[in-house]
């Protein structure tokens, strides 16, 4: 059962900003124990749902806990089909479900993925934290979904897509670690007044050598990507797919979910590369 709030209102469209309706829809959520499959019901009627809270009113400080996680993904385009993103291997291993959401359209496709937790995170800045760990992931989502107690909107007789997993806390605990260790990472190096060069696709082909695409984590296997496709962008393209290894079609479905500007949501680099490579053995050559 996974501890989750849902609101008594079945909304066919989404509230406008500044509407007098606000106020009683935030007094509306109830807190209960679902299933999945219940969960998958309310959001087909089109009933929104959060995380629990008290004193029958959604904000921050009435936060007690949350055990689902959610990201949207908006694109519009085959990065926010189910099939697309059922395919990713995260998500299939750990996600409970995916939907189309309120907005979607055949033409501008959008989907929503709902992760439930083993275990209810107690305290909303650590469900903050979860969330921008999430999305340090997924370039691509909605950066909205971080907030504690944010809302996700039901989307009356949407498509399902049952999945049935469970997100284990400590995968969730392993990320944030992941997602806090790059960030300060980039930060020395940002800072060292000795960071000079970008290096060469030769020197980063060398790293990459050393680092088995295989026995890495998954999180540390989307990293490394990352820091090339940070590097070099859409150049480093042939270079990620030789080192990968991985599914047909899979380096090419987490590639084309990376932001062209970098990952916003993590700050990683070419840095994380070369620092997964050490760990491996491999060093610099100096010229």
């Amino acid at each position: 059962m996974t501890r989750i709030a849902v609101s008594r209102f079945e909304l066919t469209a989404k509230i406008p900003p500044g509407d007098s309706f606000w106020p009683k829809f935030n007094a509306s959520f109830q807190n209960v124990d679902y299933d999945t499959n219940e969960i998958m019901d309310a959001i087909y009627a089109g009933v929104p749902v959060t995380t629990w809270h008290k004193d029958n009113w959604r904000t921050s400080a009435n936060y007690i806990c949350g055990q689902h996680l959610a990201l949207d993904f908006d694109t519009e385009n085959e990065q926010a089909t189910i099939p697309y993103l059922a395919k990713d291997k995260f998500i299939s291993k750990y996600a409970a479900f995916i939907h189309t959401t309120i907005s979607h359209k055949p033409e501008a496709p959008r989907a929503r993925v709902f992760f439930l937790l083993d275990t209810p995170i107690m305290q909303a800045k650590n469900y903050t934290l979860a969330a921008a760990a999430l999305l340090w992931l997924y370039g691509t989502a909605d950066r909205q979904c971080k907030d504690a107690v944010r809302f996700f909107y039901g989307a009356p007789d949407c498509t399902m897509h049952r999945i049935g997993s469970i997100l284990p806390l400590d995968v969730v605990k392993k990320l944030i670690t992941n997602y806090q260790e790059s960030g300060q990472t980039e930060k020395r190096h940002a800072t060292r007044r000795d960071y000079i060069a970008p290096p060469s696709q030769h020197e980063v082909a060398d790293a990459l050598r050393f680092i088995p695409a295989w026995g890495i984590d998954y999180d540390e296997w989307v990293q490394v990507l990352m820091g090339i496709h940070a590097a070099f962008g859409e150049d480093g393209r042939e270079l990620a797919e030789s080192w990968a290894d991985g599914k047909p079609g899979e380096v090419a479905q987490k590639w084309n979910s990376f932001h062209a500007t970098g990952n916003v949501a993590g700050a990683v680099t070419v840095a994380t590369v070369f620092g997964v490579a050490k760990k491996y053995g491999w060093r610099k050559v100096e010229l």
